[in-house]
């Protein structure tokens, strides 16, 4: 029986590093392709732990590796959320003089995007207030994210415009677009400051796609461990592209001095 769990547990673990495996439907609901037919297995976790309705688990009652398939993919995700960190928003230092860490909070300042801290500096006597990202914007940042997160779960830009008008807020199609514009540039400037921590083998792989009829070819490098997307190349041959400038890339954003490329994925 030891052996037994000790197999079911490996190959759970080798389950959880496939791409299409595991299927996410929420926190508490998972789904599983079988390996050994067309049925697919589905894992709800409970206060009890996972339950998992395959015949291993459901007729045996032993964890099956369905159930550890799900556990390392959970302790992935949980060290990639560990890794992000987002820095907290300082303000000893006056943005005005830059060298001033003599700052106070004095009062309140009321806007249509709500209330905002007021701050004085007593090096340089100047006043100012901190809304990083939301400077000099009429809407507040609430119908700004709210429209970000519409624009994502792929509604049109005339369906969010209508959207933010039952909430109140007469705004153009026109201007939800410059706000996605905006912001999806600032994302990108962040992402490009952080460093993942990734493992040494990755995986290369490519998928062609058609742009005005023209067939185009995405060539993706992804960490094999975490899953993260480092670098992406689009060439226009399968056969005779050079993709050294993605593998570079993926070398300076990630800082790795040497990687190992898993050939069982490549193509």
């Amino acid at each position: 029986m030891v052996m037994d769990g000790k197999k079911r547990e490996l190959k759970g673990q080798e389950m959880a590093k496939q791409v299409d495996c595991l299927k996410r439907i929420d926190d508490y609901r998972y789904q599983i392709k079988s390996q050994s037919s067309n049925n697919t297995y589905e894992i709800n976790s409970t206060e009890l732990g996972f339950f998992c309705s395959c015949p291993d688990h459901k007729f045996r009652g032993v964890k099956c590796k369905h159930i550890y398939c799900v556990e390392f993919s959970l302790q992935i995700r949980q060290t990639v959320k560990e890794q992000i960190v987002i820095k907290p928003v300082n303000v000893q230092d006056c943005p005005v003089c830059l060298v001033s860490d003599n700052v106070v909070k004095h009062g309140i300042r009321n806007n249509k995007s709500g209330q905002i801290q007021k701050f004085f500096c007593k090096c340089c006597n100047k006043w100012f207030s901190i809304n990083y990202g939301f400077e000099k914007m009429h809407s507040t940042p609430q119908m700004i994210t709210a429209a970000m997160q519409l624009y994502f779960s792929n509604e049109s830009y005339r369906n969010i415009k209508k959207f933010l008008e039952l909430q109140g807020v007469k705004i153009s199609h026109v201007a939800v677009y410059k706000w996605i514009t905006k912001y999806v540039k600032l994302m990108d400037k962040y992402l490009e400051q952080i460093k993942p921590n990734v493992s040494n083998a990755w995986r290369t792989d490519e998928l062609y796609f058609k742009v005005k009829g023209n067939t185009k070819y995405l060539y993706a490098l992804m960490d094999d461990e975490t899953r993260f997307w480092i670098a992406q190349q689009v060439g226009d041959s399968k056969y005779t592209e050079d993709i050294k400038p993605l593998l570079q890339k993926g070398k300076r954003d990630c800082w790795k001095k040497t990687i190992g490329i898993d050939k069982r994925w490549s193509t």
